[in-house]
């Protein structure tokens, strides 16, 4: 290939390529590296970041790895977490998967705080303009919330950017906006890293079920919340187990959307997204919150001889696409049930003999981090994200469900339609039972109705293979 020749073939891959920038710098290296043997020359190219050098009149010729200019949006336990990986794999990027990272600038809140990790603090900054100002090929979002996370994501994706993010509140509030962003000015959105930690579950779903659609997908899908209840297992007392879950980066100082079930909820809406494509902001998802008294329902599976999880699941009922996150009780040896501490725990059941499951580190800086570095050297363009048929509806279906009042077991009698046997503590201060086959609306009236009678109670949905267990024994 002539000087000249390359000179033009540059102008077309800038011009043709200009909406996937990586892809552009691949196709100008190998164009660089067809004049190894040919004759050198100099070539500079600043909007791409790459400067290749040859001499002229030498068989000899050198082309750098390409530079990949990265803005990342926060520097807290993941942000930091992710630098550190960053470095500690410098070179395993640049041999591995041909990516040389330069950070362009950090957003942070307060410029003048000590941080973790060693970080130029002539990148810092806390505003959002000087940050979107420092021009990346890839901006990486670890702040989280809606905003200003969202003016970021947008800016990436119109600006023909790729944007890495983690951030499921935003993806379940806005998901359908930045795809379409995305497709429309050619820019790059991955978030594997926003639903199970290390756990690659969209990533399952995508790349493993080729056009498969499962019947459901269920599992742990908050960390933070699997190890606080593991805690509480233990004899643990609440507020034991959230300062050890904050010690080791596992929890913020509010952990209430963890244990209320607002962050799994999030997870599943993004989880349905992909598997079944119902726009994540119009996913109608039911939702039982673990709060106030966590404790309640570990003690309320220990009377069933299980242990409880915090399960989200969606799946195909009836032609529609249910979701929900509550505890359940389930069997100690069960998958779920060995889940411990901070793990995440999910099944994709495709009606196979076995469900394709995953398991990992569901919470704490590192393990997201681990996932965001993945969606960095990730190849692949957006997710597809069509809609689809399948509209967000209700579950209906009936089911079996543990019951528990702090009262008199005659509470239970007269509330519980078709109640069997009722089981109570030696003092007679808590009763419990089963309800069986009710759906989950005739479990919000039955709570109702108990609380009208002045009397305090909850409901876990029961696993039915416990439950055989259960019956058994009694």
């Amino acid at each position: 290939m002539c000087p000249v020749v390359f000179a033009a073939y540059c102008s077309h891959v800038k011009q043709v390529l200009k909406s996937d920038r990586l892809a552009a710098r691949q196709a100008f290296f190998l164009a660089i590296t067809s004049l190894r043997r040919e004759r050198g020359l100099f070539i500079e190219d600043r909007d791409m970041t790459t400067v290749v050098e040859a001499r002229l009149g030498t068989t000899e010729a050198w082309a750098a790895t390409p530079v990949v200019r990265v803005a990342l949006a926060g520097c807290g336990a993941v942000g930091s977490a992710l630098l550190h990986e960053i470095e500690s794999r410098r070179a395993s990027l640049e041999r591995r998967h041909g990516r040389r990272l330069q950070l362009t600038g950090v957003l942070v809140r307060d410029v003048a705080k000590r941080r973790g990790v060693a970080v130029d603090r002539s990148l810092l900054t806390a505003n959002v303009d000087e940050f979107l100002g420092a021009d990346a090929d890839v901006v990486i979002e670890a702040i989280g919330g809606i905003e200003p996370a969202r003016r970021i994501a947008e800016w990436a994706l119109t600006n023909g950017r790729e944007l890495i993010t983690a951030n499921k509140e935003l993806l379940a509030a806005h998901g359908t906006r930045l795809h379409e962003l995305a497709c429309r000015h050619g820019g790059t959105l991955r978030y594997d890293a926003a639903v199970g930690g290390g756990v690659p579950v969209l990533r399952l779903l995508d790349d493993a079920l080729g056009a498969g659609t499962p019947e459901r997908v269920c599992g742990i899908l908050n960390g933070t919340t699997n190890y606080v209840l593991g805690r509480l297992e233990r004899g643990e007392s609440l507020d034991t187990a959230l300062r050890a879950a904050r010690a080791a980066g596992f929890a913020e100082e509010d952990a209430s959307r963890d244990l209320d079930g607002r962050d799994a909820a999030a997870k599943i809406a993004l989880v349905a997204w992909a598997a079944y494509g119902v726009a994540p902001e119009g996913a109608a998802i039911a939702r039982r919150s673990l709060l106030p008294d966590p404790e309640r329902y570990v003690r309320l599976a220990k009377r069933h001889g299980g242990v409880v999880r915090q399960v989200a699941e969606c799946g195909l009922v009836d032609g529609g696409v249910t979701a929900v996150v509550e505890p359940v009780i389930v069997a100690r040896d069960s998958a779920l049930g060995r889940a411990r501490d901070e793990q995440n725990h999910v099944e994709v059941h495709t009606g196979w003999s076995t469900p394709l499951s995953a398991s990992g580190p569901g919470a704490g800086g590192t393990p997201t981090a681990t996932a965001l570095l993945a969606d960095f050297i990730c190849t692949a363009r957006t997710p597809e994200r069509r809609a689809s048929a399948h509209r967000s509806s209700v579950d209906d279906r009936p089911g079996n469900w543990a019951v528990e009042v702090n009262g008199s077991p005659l509470l239970l009698h007269r509330a519980v339609r078709g109640c069997g046997l009722v089981h109570t503590d030696h003092d007679a201060s808590s009763s419990w039972t089963v309800a069986r086959d009710i759906t989950r609306d005739q479990v919000e009236v039955l709570l109702a109705t108990l609380h009208a009678q002045g009397d305090d109670a909850i409901a876990a949905r029961l696993d039915d293979e416990l439950l055989a267990q259960w019956e058994t024994v009694q």
